[in-house]
């Protein structure tokens, strides 16, 4: 092919050489122009905290020196207006006619990157984009019946019996910059204003001792990981000290590895391990490809419940009387709760990681459909001498507590007062007392969980507008599932597509139609539908009743799941293009920022407070 395009390569959280589609198809095909814009302004609420901002400034500069290496320095442009008024800038300034970009997942992002799409594309500015973060497409895994999963063990099930064909893009050894380059107006990465001096002077030293951003850096990391730690994953599972994880959670964050690369290496090695006979490494691959399920699954959930970001997928959750008090939540974050393991592993946070996703948040509260149950609450000192029983975890990052005999670290609260004086510890003064205690927790939490269903019960039933039947407590008593249509064929003349919702006015499952407007039809471009025809390549996984949950010492039993919202989110035309939708997305269409997304790996069940009996059971 001509070497005549002259290409734009947006990097957003794809900051690297390897295995990057857009990069590697621009190189090919033309002379190229990196950029990355910083651009406040977009992120609006969602805008990324002090660690994200650094990992963000070091990877950035790790990068630049990459791309220079190979003919092309990268562009960094700080944008006081827009992201789009920055890139049209920078076309105008080279005579670029292509710009590309590997896809982001979360519902803002698509919003705002369907905006600049459609502008640009309106000015003759080819766009095209690619999937270079994830192993499946978010529409192409579906139940039995079309619809998203809300079950993960379903959703990776189906995911593992689906054919797989990874094809990375090879680096380029060599970039032709865009004439024109020396014409943008770019900035010193400084200028970016991704630190100020005083994070630089004290938080972010802690950061640099611990992690070192950059792509190659994150191959060094994935190289040693798979040489020392992953044979032996499945054995570090009830720790909490020392490196019991891949360590890899914010490369892929800042798509500085590529996913794909790390599940061919990592099925490589099973191969290789098998043929060797090592028996014992087969449920420590299977734990972390389980570890990568859980990225996938929170960007497929975000994706197709776009409402997810922030709030619950179980609808039932909208009643639940939340409390705001804002001087326990700062404690919280910042490690003084007076409980040693939850201070420890706030600290550690706070020190060394870049961020949790907020789907992993809601499966460890009980707000997701197979995420731990609502009314569960952990007991801090049992979960401390499980996985911490030496007490070296606490020691290492509550300096505070560490002369505390390890009979007493994970309650010192009941050590005596002799105890404490030897270990230098004065409760209330330099380590803080139990914020809450225990039982008052359990009370507190088996109340709000009665008055959700109380609420949620009496919001039904005035749906019924009097009509109460047998059919109709059991949905009452139900959580409430969203579903979303992925898979269902349309004739090609069909100019709107609906959403299927229940009619307030008609319990007995008649639906409405609503229509979808035009702007969100076209969300993840046409060019990326020629190769996907969304057939069902693999066996399907058996669709199952969903896990019967119950809240403990609540008003009401829940004996099972069903749906109050059913929407066809995306339908595939042969002859046209995947339609992606939603009424959040309409609703929400003037509103900017970006999603956060990291591999989990917890599987606990921990153990559970018990609530002191006030009533007969």
């Amino acid at each position: 092919m001509a070497r005549s395009e002259k290409t734009v390569v947006w990097f957003r959280r794809d900051l690297r050489i390897d295995d990057n589609p857009a990069l590697a198809t621009a190189a090919k095909e033309g002379s190229v122009l990196p950029l990355f814009i910083w651009c406040p302004a977009d992120h609006e609420q969602y805008y990324p905290g002090r660690c994200s901002r650094w990992w963000l400034k070091q990877s950035l500069a790790h990068l630049g020196k990459s791309l220079e290496s190979l003919g092309c320095p990268l562009t960094l442009i700080h944008a006081e207006d827009s992201t789009l008024a920055a890139l049209l800038e920078s076309i105008h300034s080279t005579g670029a006619t292509r710009v590309v970009y590997n896809r982001l997942y979360d519902p803002i992002s698509l919003v705002h990157d369907d905006r600049i799409k459609n502008e640009l594309s309106a000015l003759g500015i080819s766009v095209q984009s690619f999937n270079g973060d994830l192993l499946y497409e978010p529409w192409e895994v579906y139940d039995e019946n079309g619809q998203a999963f809300t079950n993960f063990n379903m959703y990776w099930e189906k995911c593992m019996n689906l054919s797989l064909e990874i094809s990375q893009s090879l680096a380029p050894v060599r970039l032709v910059p865009v004439p024109g380059t020396e014409n943008v107006r770019g900035c010193p990465i400084d200028d970016l204003g991704l630190e100020s001096s005083k994070d630089e002077e004290s938080s972010n030293a802690l950061l640099s001792r611990a992690w070192s951003p950059g792509w190659r850096n994150a191959e060094n990391m994935l190289d040693e990981f798979l040489s020392y730690g992953l044979l032996e994953y499945s054995k570090h599972g009830m720790k909490v000290g020392g490196t019991t994880t891949s360590l890899l959670s914010p490369y892929l964050h800042f798509g500085e590895l590529s996913v794909r690369k790390v599940y061919q290496l990592i099925k490589m090695h099973q191969v290789n391990w098998e043929n060797e006979g090592k028996s014992e490494a087969e449920e420590s691959v299977r734990l972390f490809l389980r570890s990568i399920g859980f990225r996938e699954y929170s960007r497929y959930l975000c994706f197709n419940f776009p409402f997810t970001h922030k709030r619950s997928l179980l609808g039932n959750l909208k009643h639940y009387p939340w409390r705001s008090d804002e001087d326990r939540f700062k404690s919280w974050r910042q490690g003084m709760t007076g409980y040693p393991l939850v201070d420890a592993g706030m600290r550690e946070l706070w020190a060394t990681d870049l961020e949790s996703d907020i789907l992993g948040w809601q499966y460890i509260s009980g707000s997701l459909p197979d995420g731990h149950e609502l009314s569960r609450l952990d007991n801090p000192e049992v979960q401390g001498q499980k996985y911490d029983p030496d007490g070296e975890y606490i020691r290492t990052w509550i300096p505070e507590l560490a002369r505390m005999p390890t009979e007493w670290i994970h309650c010192p609260w009941d050590a005596p007062s002799s105890i404490l004086e030897v270990a230098g510890v004065e409760l209330g003064f330099n380590y803080p007392k139990p914020i809450v205690e225990l039982h008052m927790a359990r009370e507190c939490l088996d109340d709000a969980i009665s008055t959700m269903w109380h609420l949620d019960t009496a919001a039904k039933l005035a749906e019924l507008d009097g009509e109460v039947v047998e059919d109709n407590m059991i949905n009452i008593r139900s959580f409430d599932i969203p579903k979303v249509v992925l898979k269902k064929e349309l004739s090609p003349s069909a100019s709107s597509i609906a959403q299927r919702m229940p009619s307030t006015s008609d319990q007995k499952k008649k639906l409405q139609s609503m229509e979808v407007k035009a702007p969100y039809k076209q969300i993840i471009q046409d060019d990326v539908m020629n190769a996907s025809n969304m057939e069902d390549t693999g066996s399907t996984a058996k669709l199952q009743a969903s896990r019967k949950r119950s809240s403990s010492d609540s008003a009401f039993n829940v004996p099972s799941c069903s749906s109050s919202l059913i929407m066809h989110s995306q339908i595939h035309d042969p002859n046209s293009c995947l339609v992606l939708h939603s009424d959040y997305l309409q609703q929400n269409a003037d509103r900017n920022g970006a999603g956060k997304v990291e591999d989990n790996d917890s599987e606990d069940s921990g153990t559970s407070i018990s609530r002191p009996s006030k009533r007969a059971a």
